[in-house]
């Protein structure tokens, strides 16, 4: 399911719809500006600082400060490229954001391996190239990659206390279609869980040829109405392993 062609280098933006200057970060992906709003970064996904009463995800820091050395370099002015939405549910603006030699911020933290994908439709624009960026990052063992955390986990060794951003492996062992949304249960233990408005981006074949495979998935784990479930947005987040 990863996208088969090979993007430009860098992740360079084809027009800049709004310059601003940041004021503060909160993190390795979202920062806050000087007229006081909040740009949530398009595409990516970086450890947690401090979320919700909990300590800090590894290499949060990190990803941090990096942020801050590449806001330096660039006199905390960035170019902001909008894509579908311009808001999320929490009022921030969302953006693909880039320094001032052009660079994109979201390309230079996945190359040093300081943040995940995270395509969240509609808002898709470049993300074939920010796919092929994780992969080197991956396949180098950089930042993350290097850490346990980051490493699939068996979808039957999963208890319902686990929750969070995970990265899970499982083979299907039942693929279903009811009422639009698409199921796919992973050794018994674990439900994935594709909405009708994004069956849209996935083949035609899907799901009947899922039943059997063993699979990589990745998204924000939780437990509801008896089960552990994962909302899969879009097939860059469901890995085919086998």
């Amino acid at each position: 399911l990863h996208a088969a062609n090979t993007p430009p280098a860098h992740c360079t933006a084809d027009h800049i719809d709004e310059h601003v200057t940041v004021e503060r970060l909160y993190d390795g992906d979202t920062v806050k500006l000087s007229d006081g709003r909040r740009v949530r970064f398009i595409g990516i996904n970086t450890p947690e600082i401090d979320h919700r009463g909990a300590s800090s995800q590894p290499l949060a820091g990190t990803a941090r400060d990096m942020l801050q050395a590449l806001l330096e370099q660039s006199r905390h002015t960035i170019g902001l490229r909008y894509d579908a939405e311009r808001q999320d549910r929490y009022g921030r603006d969302l953006a693909h954001v880039y320094l001032r030699d052009g660079s994109s911020v979201e390309a230079r933290l996945l190359e040093h391996g300081l943040a995940t994908i995270m395509p969240v439709p509609p808002n898709l624009w470049n993300l074939a190239c920010y796919q092929a960026t994780e992969q080197r990052a991956r396949m180098a063992r950089r930042g993350i990659w290097v850490l346990p955390e980051y490493q699939p986990v068996h979808a039957a060794q999963l208890s319902q206390n686990d929750a969070g951003m995970r990265l899970i492996t499982g083979k299907v062992t039942a693929a279903r279609l009811l009422k639009g949304d698409i199921w796919l249960t992973l050794d018994n233990a674990l439900l994935l869980h594709i909405g009708r408005r994004d069956r849209r981006h996935f083949p035609a074949t899907f799901p009947d040829e899922m039943a059997g495979r063993t699979v990589i998935a990745r998204g924000r784990l939780y437990f509801a109405e008896g089960a552990l479930r994962m909302q899969i947005r879009h097939p860059a987040t469901l890995e085919i392993a086998q």
